[in-house]
């Protein structure tokens, strides 16, 4: 397919803004809304060709040199909006959310996330941490690579198998940014496979760096600990498998964390939201406006009018499921708020995963279920029969979403609330449709740009039984 010239319209999912020429779709990758850029298309699905900006022909104000070249055209991927200034990142999140919600979420669910909001959806930032102000670089707690025929550090190109050999990776903190792996082959020659993976972690005691046998420190000897120990402000040291699962972004476990507990425990309105402490509001938020334009005007201040906190109270529950638990980010506190003769019940797949929940929630007070097992249909009618009182419900599903059947599932159990913690703005919307369908409320929902420089987005949602 030979190279195109396309005007770009709105952002899409995926990293994607959407173009149409001669009765084609595209999706094209590393291009802004409003530029008009040269193409090549790089694969056709259906009736949809995706594509990577070649030219631009016409730059948006919006478009920056990409802060990590490799990630931009051609090169490896994982940082898809490394070309988009960081406010407009925001933007651009907050434009993809509304889209799935309204296209695959239906009218009504999309009605409820703008009224929550004063009629309009922001996604929220978090400070990095670096010194010298917010870039979005440095914040990765944990980084994945692949190791060259050559024994050093690499990752994979997008949409293909050729691995391409990189000295740096600022998106990755500081501690592992700074390895010595991407220089040092003979120290790390030992530790490093051919063609194997490693997974390399800021962790609470510097970096730990797994080759899928063993972890390794800053100067690639062999430590003694088999887990992976995280500090999350407030909530304490957590031990994660060294090949298990955590949020990557150095604020998110905190950030996260504390908007679950003022969910599960504050009081709530129509005209509440979630509390915005812990992120800051950049650029314009999404209306309800459907006249499809992507033009947006940078603010320096957002109208803290449209900010209602939802404040932590006293709330304190009978009953509390907790499916999707990992390895009990939420669990430990979750626990500490039950009512005395209270149960606490977790489900999750990953058995590594449930093995650290244990070793978290050690020594933690009260009636306690941390149990391995599918999250589905069965295994929630099941709870159903031996539920004390209507539960609270925080659920953290992969990026594929719960889905239709236990969305189903999970409003025939009735809970009081349910809380759901997205990282996927598509899968959301469809469960919450199905929520929405049975009855559920949504009563504040708010967007956190965890994952800067690329096009995903955490989505935090309180919903409750409607009247």
């Amino acid at each position: 397919m030979s190279e195109v010239t396309l005007q770009l319209l709105r952002p899409v999912h995926g990293g994607y803004c959407l173009a149409h020429r001669d009765g084609q779709t595209y999706m094209v990758r590393f291009g802004l809304p409003g530029e008009t850029v040269k193409a090549v298309p790089i694969a056709k699905k259906g009736k949809v060709i995706f594509a990577e900006v070649t030219e631009v022909l016409e730059a948006s104000e919006q478009r920056q040199a990409p802060v990590w070249a490799l990630g931009g055209p051609g090169g490896t991927g994982g940082a898809d909006l490394c070309h988009v200034k960081l406010p407009f990142q925001r933007i651009w999140k907050a434009q993809v959310l509304a889209d799935c919600l309204r296209r695959l979420g239906g009218e009504e669910v999309f009605a409820q996330a703008l009224a929550v909001n004063g009629g309009e959806l922001s996604c929220l930032g978090a400070s990095s941490g670096r010194a010298g102000g917010e870039d979005g670089l440095g914040y990765r707690l944990r980084a994945d690579f692949e190791v060259s025929p050559a024994g050093r550090v690499a990752m994979t190109k997008f949409r293909g198998e050729e691995l391409v050999e990189i000295d740096s990776f600022p998106l990755a903190d500081p501690v592992i940014s700074g390895a010595s792996f991407f220089g040092d082959r003979d120290s790390w020659g030992k530790v490093f496979k051919p063609r194997g993976r490693i997974r390399a972690w800021a962790s609470a005691d510097g970096l730990r760096v797994w080759n899928g046998c063993a972890l390794f420190d800053e100067s690639a000897r062999k430590v003694a600990e088999k887990n992976v120990r995280l500090a999350v402000p407030g909530f304490g040291d957590y031990l994660v498998a060294p090949s298990g699962f955590w949020q990557a972004h150095r604020q998110a476990a905190w950030i996260l964390g504390e908007q679950v507990m003022a969910a599960a425990t504050g009081d709530f309105g129509l005209d509440s939201g979630l509390s915005t402490a812990q992120g800051e509001r950049l650029g314009d938020a999404v209306n309800g406006a459907a006249d499809g334009s992507v033009e947006a005007r940078e603010r320096s201040e957002a109208d803290e009018s449209s900010n209602r906190p939802l404040i932590p109270g006293g709330r304190r529950w009978d009953e509390i499921l907790e499916l999707y638990s990992g390895a009990g980010l939420f669990s430990r506190p979750l626990a500490k708020i039950l009512d005395r003769g209270g149960r606490l019940s977790t489900l999750e797949g990953s058995k590594p995963a449930v093995k650290m929940a244990r070793k978290n929630l050690s020594g933690v007070p009260g009636h306690l279920q941390i149990r391995a097992g599918r999250v589905d249909a069965r295994a929630l009618a099941d709870y159903a029969g031996k539920m004390k009182a209507p539960p609270l419900v925080v659920m953290d599903p992969p990026r594929s979403g719960a889905g239709q059947k236990v969305m189903a599932a999970l409003a025939n159990l009735e809970p009081e609330r349910i809380i759901y913690v997205a990282c996927d703005p598509a899968a959301l919307a469809r469960d919450l449709k199905v929520a929405v369908s049975r009855g559920y409320q949504i009563e504040s929902l708010q967007a956190y740009d965890l994952f800067p420089h690329t096009h995903h987005v955490e989505t935090v949602v309180l919903m409750s039984k409607a009247d």
